[in-house]
Protein backbone atom coordinates (compact mmCIF):
# COMPACT_ATOMS: atom_id res chain seq x y z
CA UNK A 1 0.00 0.00 0.00
CA UNK A 2 1.22 3.32 -0.99
CA UNK A 3 0.72 6.22 1.32
CA UNK A 4 0.31 9.01 -0.73
CA UNK A 5 -2.46 11.24 -2.74
CA UNK A 6 -3.79 12.48 0.36
CA UNK A 7 -2.88 16.26 -0.51
CA UNK A 8 -5.21 15.83 -3.27
CA UNK A 9 -8.16 14.44 -1.79
CA UNK A 10 -8.15 16.87 1.02
CA UNK A 11 -10.60 19.77 1.69
CA UNK A 12 -8.47 23.35 1.56
CA UNK A 13 -6.55 23.04 4.72
CA UNK A 14 -7.70 26.08 7.33
CA UNK A 15 -5.36 29.16 7.11
CA UNK A 16 -2.31 29.26 9.32
CA UNK A 17 -2.84 30.26 12.77
CA UNK A 18 -1.08 33.71 13.99
CA UNK A 19 2.42 32.71 14.91
CA UNK A 20 2.01 28.43 14.46
CA UNK A 21 3.39 28.73 10.47
CA UNK A 22 2.80 25.61 8.32
CA UNK A 23 2.92 23.42 11.60
CA UNK A 24 -0.73 24.48 11.66
CA UNK A 25 -1.29 23.23 8.09
CA UNK A 26 0.61 20.23 8.86
CA UNK A 27 -1.16 19.74 12.13
CA UNK A 28 -4.96 19.71 10.44
CA UNK A 29 -3.61 17.71 7.79
CA UNK A 30 -2.62 14.95 10.00
CA UNK A 31 -5.94 15.07 11.54
CA UNK A 32 -8.14 15.32 8.56
CA UNK A 33 -6.36 12.09 7.21
CA UNK A 34 -5.71 9.88 10.55
CA UNK A 35 -9.15 7.97 10.36
CA UNK A 36 -7.94 6.79 6.83
CA UNK A 37 -4.46 5.84 7.93
CA UNK A 38 -5.43 4.02 10.91
CA UNK A 39 -7.65 2.44 8.91
CA UNK A 40 -5.04 1.31 5.98
CA UNK A 41 -1.85 0.56 9.34
CA UNK A 42 -4.66 -1.65 10.95
CA UNK A 43 -5.13 -3.60 7.66
CA UNK A 44 -1.63 -3.82 5.72
CA UNK A 45 0.91 -3.17 8.54
CA UNK A 46 3.89 -1.10 8.60
CA UNK A 47 5.61 -3.87 6.50
CA UNK A 48 3.55 -3.53 3.96
CA UNK A 49 2.98 0.26 3.49
CA UNK A 50 5.53 2.59 1.51
CA UNK A 51 5.51 6.23 1.70
CA UNK A 52 5.17 7.94 -1.88
CA UNK A 53 5.08 11.86 -2.88
CA UNK A 54 2.28 12.00 -5.43
CA UNK A 55 4.18 14.74 -7.10
CA UNK A 56 3.49 16.87 -9.11
CA UNK A 57 -0.04 16.52 -7.62
CA UNK A 58 0.70 16.97 -4.25
CA UNK A 59 1.42 20.29 -5.53
CA UNK A 60 -2.34 20.82 -5.69
CA UNK A 61 -2.33 22.58 -1.60
CA UNK A 62 -0.24 25.11 -3.03
CA UNK A 63 3.61 26.07 -2.25
CA UNK A 64 5.29 24.89 -4.54
CA UNK A 65 7.31 21.87 -5.13
CA UNK A 66 9.84 22.00 -1.75
CA UNK A 67 7.05 23.57 0.56
CA UNK A 68 4.61 20.65 -0.68
CA UNK A 69 7.43 17.77 -0.44
CA UNK A 70 8.43 19.34 2.90
CA UNK A 71 4.90 19.22 4.18
CA UNK A 72 3.50 15.92 2.96
CA UNK A 73 7.30 14.55 4.44
CA UNK A 74 5.81 16.21 7.64
CA UNK A 75 2.89 15.07 7.96
CA UNK A 76 4.04 11.37 7.34
CA UNK A 77 6.62 12.09 9.86
CA UNK A 78 3.83 13.35 12.30
CA UNK A 79 1.34 10.22 11.47
CA UNK A 80 3.59 8.00 12.10
CA UNK A 81 4.84 9.37 15.73
CA UNK A 82 1.38 9.32 16.37
CA UNK A 83 0.54 6.26 15.61
CA UNK A 84 3.53 5.05 18.07
CA UNK A 85 5.52 3.18 15.40
CA UNK A 86 9.07 1.62 16.06
CA UNK A 87 12.01 2.76 14.19
CA UNK A 88 12.13 -0.70 12.38
CA UNK A 89 8.79 -0.12 11.45
CA UNK A 90 9.38 3.53 10.36
CA UNK A 91 12.07 2.34 7.84
CA UNK A 92 9.69 0.06 6.24
CA UNK A 93 7.44 2.54 5.71
CA UNK A 94 10.35 5.65 4.62
CA UNK A 95 12.37 2.86 2.55
CA UNK A 96 12.56 -0.60 2.87
CA UNK A 97 9.11 -1.87 1.75
CA UNK A 98 10.26 0.12 -1.06
CA UNK A 99 13.00 -1.59 -1.78
CA UNK A 100 11.10 -4.75 -1.25
CA UNK A 101 8.23 -4.25 -3.71
CA UNK A 102 10.50 -2.81 -6.62
CA UNK A 103 13.47 -5.52 -6.23
CA UNK A 104 15.60 -2.91 -5.35
CA UNK A 105 19.39 -3.39 -3.89
CA UNK A 106 21.30 -0.69 -1.95
CA UNK A 107 24.40 0.46 -4.05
Amino acid sequence: MKLSGLFSELLPLPAEEEGQGDAYQVSAAVNAIQPWTDVIFDTFGAARIMFGSDWPVCNIGGGGNLVAWRRWTRVVELLLEKRGLSDDDKNNIWHLTARRAYSISPS
